[in-house]
């Protein structure tokens, strides 16, 4: 890269220097050092960030020794969250991304069950879904708190519009359920 790259033949690339977008933009992250320039470090780590292929891993239980090809059942690659867990609930494997994607799969063999926009609440999401009471629970960035049947084919049961950012998973205890926004802690619950 820097035979391609380091136009000031500093032996250093800065930021400047690079006509690659991807690593212009990911460049705080780069930078490890923050020193203003890609070193031998900071490409080595941005190299092998590039190489690795997220996913949901689903693995069988048990065995001994290193099991790890031996008991792999399946992966799943596209539409995963960047924050949030996902959340096994009802025999229902949910996933919840930016722009308010859900996706269902079946736990055991990795299919989708459906995947559509949560219409309502869409942006960032770095709350991780619950599920509670035959329901699952999402709430994004801007504070829109999504009720959904719990089940492989999901339906938008409500959406409410709590009126601050939260950055928060809600908190399930008993039969109430605790959502904190950015100014406030709510509390829903059955009497």
């Amino acid at each position: 890269m820097l035979k391609l790259w380091d136009s000031n033949q500093d032996g250093k690339l800065a930021k400047e220097e690079i006509n690659d977008p991807k690593v212009v933009k990911g460049w705080g992250e780069t930078d490890l050092d923050s020193d203003g320039h890609l070193g031998a470090r900071d490409w080595r780590f941005y190299r092998s960030k590039r190489a690795v292929q997220n996913g949901v891993n689903a693995f069988r239980l048990g065995g001994q020794g290193d099991v790890t090809e031996k008991n792999f059942l399946w992966r799943y690659t596209k539409s995963l969250p960047n924050v949030p867990s996902p959340l096994l609930y009802n025999g229902v494997l949910f996933l919840v991304k930016e722009g308010g994607i859900l996706t269902t799969l079946d736990p055991v063999t990795g299919n989708v069950l459906k995947q559509a926009r949560l219409e309502g609440a869409p942006g960032a999401y770095f709350s991780s879904p619950v599920g509670a009471d035959g329901k699952v629970y999402t709430l994004s960035e801007e504070g829109k708190l999504t009720v959904l049947k719990a089940a492989g084919d999901w339906e938008i049961l409500s959406v409410s519009d709590l009126g601050d950012e939260s950055h928060s998973t809600p908190a399930i205890a008993g039969k109430r359920m605790y959502v904190r926004t950015h100014g406030m802690l709510y509390c829903f619950g059955k009497q």
